[in-house]
């Protein structure tokens, strides 16, 4: 049976969405707030991309923002943000767990989390969790993997 796809939205719309929702999500519980220039640094750019992107945001109801005043994420945004979240820990501690090198597993998670099936996700989270409480299967397969 063939996946279904998550939504009509261009993917690549969706992946940058996800991205902003992640950070604020991020930046917010690293620091209490966040501002545009936070978002700017975080995800390397330009302020007036960020402004458009916060407009859109509230528009879509993920985002209630206030010009000089401060953002923060509306219940919505706060659940997708939560589940760009969790995918990004799931893939990224399964790619560490197989050996790929830190920046590396940075680089395919942030490509993965915006991609990955639900399905697909749970059957990650499952093998993650399987390799943590086999450490000696987990052993073996690093051994696979890099001989």
């Amino acid at each position: 049976m063939a996946a279904e796809p998550r939504t009509v939205q261009p993917k690549k719309d969706i992946s940058r969405q996800e991205d902003y929702l992640e950070a604020i999500y991020n930046l917010n519980s690293e620091k209490g707030y966040v501002s545009a220039a936070d978002i700017s640094d975080k995800l390397g750019v330009k302020p007036p991309s960020v402004s458009s992107m916060l407009v859109s945001l509230t528009r879509k109801g993920y985002l209630e923002h206030e010009k000089y005043r401060g953002m923060r994420l509306t219940p919505s945004g706060e659940k997708v943000a939560r589940s760009v979240v969790k995918r990004h820990q799931v893939i990224s501690e399964l790619l560490s767990m197989l050996g790929v090198d830190e920046g590396t597993a940075y680089v395919d998670t942030e490509g993965i989390e915006h991609h990955v099936h639900p399905s697909t996700l749970r059957r990650f989270e499952r093998l993650a969790e399987y390799l943590r409480d086999n450490p000696q299967t987990l052993k073996a397969i690093r051994q696979l993997m890099e001989g």
